[in-house]
């Protein structure tokens, strides 16, 4: 896929977001992120497909959406989308898991110290969260 092909489908993309069409947006998501562009490119369309899932109330798939994008950043040290994941944790109650990735994270020696400071600053909401 060449550049001028992925922007349009990423402005029809934004067009569906904005129409609040989560599914019709989820369908173009995944058709785009399951194509042959770079790894980094499609864990952030499978990160905004679990954003959309979890829009449409669809936990186990938003989860598997994350995890599916955190493999694909994972080789290339990022980790946008597990950092994700962890807030979506926190907002579903499931502070231990939450808490997990957030210790996982603040062990990578490739995090920012802005990042490892949103990493601990994570936990110590999770820790005053009831």
């Amino acid at each position: 896929m060449d550049f001028d092909e992925f922007r349009g489908r990423v402005e029809a993309i934004d067009k569906l977001g904005s129409a609040g069409d989560d599914r019709a947006l989820l369908e173009e998501l995944l058709a785009l992120a399951g194509s042959d562009l770079p790894d980094l490119d499609r864990a952030r369309l499978l990160s905004q497909a679990a954003a959309a899932h979890e829009r449409l109330g669809e936990t186990d798939r938003a989860l598997a959406a994350y995890d599916r994008a955190a493999a694909l950043e994972t080789p290339h040290r990022r980790f946008q989308a597990a950092f994700r994941k962890s807030d979506y944790l926190m907002r579903l109650g499931r502070k231990d898991e939450s808490r997990d990735i957030l210790k996982a994270l603040l062990e990578r020696p490739e995090a920012t110290l802005s990042e490892r400071h949103s990493f601990e600053a994570r936990l110590k909401l999770l820790r005053r969260v009831a």
